[in-house]
């Protein structure tokens, strides 16, 4: 299996760790996985940063409510903005959108938190109100996407355990790992 350490029951609380470089298919792994959860009967909430592209180029970056599927404007690439990391600039309408997805679907059966980098993790920006509601583990299940650099990071800042299940997709196995865990998905209960 493309993910280590998935056990076998439900459950509530559980935090599975999403990592991958750049354009592996950690979002869209995720879109799968929340297809399954709503096609199961289970409830989604939190966020996902969906990608925007112009003529095959990506151009931004939309938050999606997990629950609605609403998006968001979140980023653009370009210079300026009070709130930057990388060769992004970050809207706080956006961010706030994020929130708001986060703080409503914190009790969800399957919650997302996609993405927490440098911004909430070394810097406290962003989304980094998210990682309490993380810690709290009020969800069934919980996918949140770290980049592998910050791994350790987000382990500590969550106090997760050495075994937290932990998915890394790699460039072209993308689907395998959005398929396994959409099934598996789909094999809990609310718990």
């Amino acid at each position: 299996m493309p993910v280590s350490n998935l056990p076998s029951q439900g459950g509530r609380g559980m935090v599975i760790l999403i990592s991958g470089a750049r354009g592996a298919g950690k979002t869209a792994a995720l879109l799968r996985v929340r297809e399954a959860a709503l096609a199961a009967g289970l409830t989604t909430g939190g966020f996902l940063s969906v990608a925007r592209f112009v003529a095959g180029e990506k151009v931004g970056i939309d938050v999606m409510d997990a629950a609605t599927g609403a998006l968001h404007p979140l980023a653009e690439v370009g210079e300026g903005g009070a709130l930057r990391t990388g060769r992004y600039r970050f809207h706080a309408a956006g961010i706030a959108a994020g929130l708001r997805s986060a703080q409503a679907g914190r009790g969800a059966d399957v919650f997302f938190a996609d993405e927490l980098g440098p911004l909430e993790l070394e810097r406290g920006e962003g989304w980094a109100d998210v990682l309490p509601m993380i810690a709290a583990r009020a969800f069934g299940v919980g996918f949140v996407v770290v980049r592998p650099s910050l791994l350790a990071v987000a382990r500590e800042s969550l106090a997760l355990p050495d075994g937290t299940p932990t998915a890394i997709i790699e460039r072209g196995a993308g689907e395998d790992v959005a398929e396994a865990l959409a099934a598996w998905v789909m094999r809990r209960d609310a718990g």
